[in-house]
């Protein structure tokens, strides 16, 4: 590989400029910078990337702190925040908390020391904890799938319309008795926007409010099950119809439904959240609010490279929202 001052020969120009051009900094000609690139692209001249870190005073790392590294919104947010750095020279470090709010603090203080250029925390849940953290924190940081409350920019979904547009979808089959498997409050994005925007359809519906037709899981298949359990065997007046806030717990309900008698759709309608192939594939199709993970992940990564570039001012507490689609399938239909 041709060293910098082999590549100014061959470009007819100066090692300072070449330099420049190569780290992104100061002022070069734009015929001198066309020359320059020229001969880096037929070389394939490559920095060395340690020098550049040096010189620009940054690693070229991203750290990305998710709950669950198999599943599939992680999956897809990780392959949005790839694609839009995968040209732009930069590395991903991951942590992984299987839903550990403990690891989450951990990760922040372990990219931190790492030196990291940027972090994307795909949070569980914010803490007074996750705020002083973040407080001392000197690097970047955008907040995905719940408020940030430093001023951090945000990516969300908006949870409460989505579920609205839902239960709307099940009022239009005449679904009047509306059955709601949740997670903890906790979580404030999917254990209390989503239960929000059950109870505000309920409340524009006119349809009755029925605690025996709530239950609570913690997002697997098995809790799914369970709930719905819990729902069936208590309710004096039954369900015509299941709302899970993710796809797992819809699919958990479902196998409950099926094993105890009930026809799905025929008997209960099911539908969830998430909206993948999991849901796509499953026997009944699940009716689900797709969320573009892809894109969510793409759109956290834009908003922390502007962040690290200063290329644009984002305001404080900004809040992007990724859109949604409802994809009506199987697994509801008219009563």
């Amino acid at each position: 590989m041709p060293t910098i001052k082999e590549i100014a020969q061959l470009a007819e120009t100066s090692i300072s400029s070449v330099s420049r051009v190569i780290n992104s900094s100061g002022y070069v000609g734009e015929e001198a910078r066309k020359r320059i690139q020229k001969v880096l692209d037929e070389t394939g001249y490559r920095p060395n990337a340690l020098a550049k870190a040096l010189h620009s005073k940054r690693s070229q790392t991203i750290g990305v702190i998710l709950p669950k590294i198999n599943a599939t919104s992680s999956g897809e947010n990780i392959a949005g925040i790839d694609q839009y750095y995968a040209d732009k020279g930069y590395s991903i470090i991951l942590g992984n908390t299987n839903h550990s709010i403990e690891k989450e603090l951990e990760f922040l203080d372990l990219f931190s020391e790492k030196q990291v250029d940027g972090i994307i925390l795909i949070a569980t849940t914010i803490t007074p904890e996750h705020e002083e953290k973040i407080k001392k924190l000197r690097v970047p940081l955008v907040v995905m799938g719940q408020t940030a409350t430093d001023g951090s920019p945000s990516v969300l979904f908006d949870e409460v319309s989505a579920v609205e547009d839902m239960m709307a979808h099940l009022y239009a089959l005449n679904h009047q008795r509306i059955a709601y498997i949740g997670v903890a409050e906790s979580d404030i994005s999917v254990g209390q926007k989503r239960k929000q925007g059950y109870l505000n359809a309920l409340a524009q519906h006119g349809l009755e409010m029925n605690k025996e037709w709530m239950a609570i899981g913690d997002f697997s298949v098995t809790s799914g099950y369970q709930a719905c359990q819990a729902i069936f065997e208590q309710c004096n007046v039954m369900p015509d119809s299941v709302f899970a806030v993710n796809d797992k717990m819809a699919i958990g309900a479902i196998n409950y439904l099926l094993e105890h008698g009930y026809r799905v759709p025929e008997d209960i309608s099911v539908c969830g959240v998430g909206g993948g192939a999991m849901s796509a594939y499953y026997n009944p199709k699940i009716t689900s609010l797709v969320y573009d993970f892809h894109e969510s992940g793409r759109m956290a990564a834009e908003l922390l490279h502007s962040l690290i570039e200063k290329s644009q001012q984002i305001a404080t507490n900004h809040v992007s929202f990724v859109p949604y689609s409802l994809a009506a399938r199987q697994s509801t239909q008219q009563k």
